[in-house]
């Protein structure tokens, strides 16, 4: 099932470009978007109108909107003690805005101009969530610290990238082994999956597993030849 997602926002062509973005995100030759947009909304009425009816998964929220302020329905959707994740597109830079929006709990602050690998970056932290939330049985420290203490070093690794390893690319390799954390991957089913070629996949692989976020296994093919697959590193329990 696709992550439902709706968008307020009310320049027209940001929000499409959010929309189309999130339509197309981490989209294979096999395999669809994760994210189903239920409506966008360019004005508060109209937001409070849609929010009332649909509970998304997610909702990217705009400060400035031009018969009200996003923040009044912030505090609206906490006081119904709504489910949906709440992350905030705004040109405002005012630290009392980022104070109300922690304070009300959303789960990411992104400020315009918006750049799609901060988003994506934003995207897949929501993604890495619900996937740990949905398969978990109880709470346990290492579910905790996953959410609360990983989260700062993830724009540093972005900014230290190696030369020929793009952010988004890695952000899809990254997303195929949260998505199927049991599976395991070589370089060839990697690239089969997202389009790329096997030496292109195996550098991001060797990437991640740098950054101890796969183990890799040695097997055999066949005829003898060592394959080496990969899979994602689970956290203690």
């Amino acid at each position: 099932m696709p992550y439902t997602v709706v968008i307020v926002e009310d320049e027209a062509e940001v929000a499409q470009l959010i929309s189309q973005y999130l339509l197309s995100a981490r989209t294979t030759p096999n395999q669809h978007s994760p994210y189903q947009v239920l409506g966008i909304a360019g004005n508060l009425q109209t937001a409070q109108l849609i929010l009332h009816a649909l509970q998304p998964d997610l909702i990217l929220l705009d400060v400035y909107l031009p018969d009200g302020s996003g923040l009044t329905l912030l505090s609206e959707l906490r006081a119904r003690d709504t489910r949906s994740e709440i992350m905030l597109l705004t040109a405002a830079k005012e630290v009392q805005v980022l104070e109300k929006a922690m304070q009300h709990g959303v789960c990411d602050f992104l400020v315009k101009p918006i750049m799609l690998n901060r988003l994506d970056q934003a995207l897949l932290r929501f993604e890495e969530r619900q996937q740990r939330l949905s398969g978990a049985r109880e709470v346990t420290q290492s579910m905790v610290d996953a959410f609360f203490l990983s989260s700062p070093e993830q724009p540093r690794e972005l900014e230290r990238l190696p030369k020929g390893v793009d952010p988004l690319t890695l952000q899809k390799v990254r997303h195929l082994f949260v998505d199927s954390p049991q599976d395991s991957f070589t370089a060839q089913r990697v690239g089969e999956k997202l389009g790329i070629n096997r030496s292109t996949a195996r550098r991001y692989l060797e990437y991640l597993l740098e950054q101890q976020t796969l183990v890799v296994d040695q097997s055999y093919g066949a005829i003898g030849r060592p394959e080496r697959s990969y899979r994602i590193r689970k956290s203690p329990a």
